[in-house]
């Protein structure tokens, strides 16, 4: 079955944690780079094309789902960090092979990744 390539339950991690510093009056205001607001947009894009996923899994090839599984893994674990499955888990094997593919890639390129494949399966898909 093509769904077993998707991760479950796809949730954010986020922690928050923004750097804040006061002034005179007492107001407090966000001190955020705008790489770090592109880093959080990215990462609330990329949760919007996993639970969009869910709905277009019969589009999807089985390479498809592969490689958005591999990319999902990148993100939310980072390097495979696993030991290959057994012989006769042919899917497993799949799976671990995908995400070992991609090394050490980063966790935003990953995203980026799932998020145009997730565009390509549904080109009329808009997260806004």
């Amino acid at each position: 079955m093509a769904s077993s390539f998707l991760p479950s339950g796809a949730t954010t991690g986020d922690s928050g944690g923004e750097l804040s510093s006061g002034d005179d009056s007492g107001d407090v205001e966000s001190l955020q780079s705008p790489e770090i607001e592109a880093s959080r947009s990215l990462a609330e894009l990329f949760e919007k094309a996993a639970a969009h996923l869910q709905g277009l899994v019969q589009v999807a090839s089985r390479e498809q789902l592969l490689y958005l599984y591999a990319r999902y893994k990148q993100v939310k674990v980072g390097n495979c960090n696993t030991p290959k499955p057994g012989f006769f888990d042919f899917e497993g094997k799949q799976k671990w092979e995908a995400w070992k593919a991609l090394g050490d890639s980063s966790p935003s390129q990953a995203m980026q990744e799932y998020i145009a494949v997730v565009k390509k399966l549904d080109p009329s898909w808009n997260p806004q």
